[in-house]
């Protein structure tokens, strides 16, 4: 049974009667869903006061547009840098004053969000080309599409110490579930495509067994 107590893109909440051993199995599940993100950049140009360090940092946490390519693991083009089926080149050339935000990136529409990556001053520039590449939030975690939590049916705040030592999963009637998205996926499709990477695994766990 599921009851939706709050839905859209970025957030997705509902209560349950499913125990907390599955719904953890789907929590940690949603870190197998292959994603997009930066995982390597080349800096030609950086007269700002950050180092090159700190720029590589920030674009790796930039949600990008989900695409539905290979991981570089099942793809066969063997390329360091990946093909047009494992990877995406993002590019920035941008000169100052001002803000350089994550819109700026090419192509237009990579990033979803606009998001500050530095400040440049008078005739100082930014100039560099990152290779976006699929991965999971087990590897890295700017692979991650979001966060799941759950907890027990009602605010452990608003409870005494000795209620809140009471209260066990078998005691508690439902499960509070929260499906928070970093851009990338709506809520939802976090929530699905996790239910679905951990069918998979059970499936390969069963052939092994087999």
């Amino acid at each position: 049974m599921i009851k939706i107590t709050n839905k859209s893109n970025e957030k997705l909440s509902f209560k349950t009667d499913v125990n907390t051993s599955l719904m953890n199995a789907i929590r940690r599940s949603a870190n197998y869903i292959p994603l997009l993100a930066v995982d390597s950049l080349e800096i030609s140009k950086n007269d700002s006061a950050l180092y090159d360090e700190i720029i590589a940092h920030r674009m790796g946490l930039l949600p990008l547009k989900y695409e539905e390519l290979k991981l570089p693991s099942e793809c066969d083009c063997g390329k360091e840098e990946g093909c047009g089926k494992c990877a995406i080149k993002v590019k920035l050339s941008a000169v100052g004053p001002g803000i350089i935000y994550s819109d700026q990136l090419s192509p237009k529409g990579v990033s979803l969000l606009k998001m500050p990556i530095t400040i440049l001053d008078k005739e100082q520039e930014l100039e560099f080309v990152a290779i976006a590449k699929m991965g999971r939030g087990i590897e890295h975690a700017k692979f991650s599409p979001g966060l799941i939590h759950y907890k027990y049916e009602g605010d452990a705040k608003n409870i005494s110490d000795e209620d809140f030592k009471k209260i066990t999963e078998k005691d508690a009637k439902e499960l509070e579930v929260s499906i928070e998205s970093w851009g990338q996926l709506p809520a939802k499709e976090i929530f699905l495509k996790a239910i679905d990477s951990l069918n998979g695994e059970l499936k390969d766990l069963l052939k092994q067994v087999k």
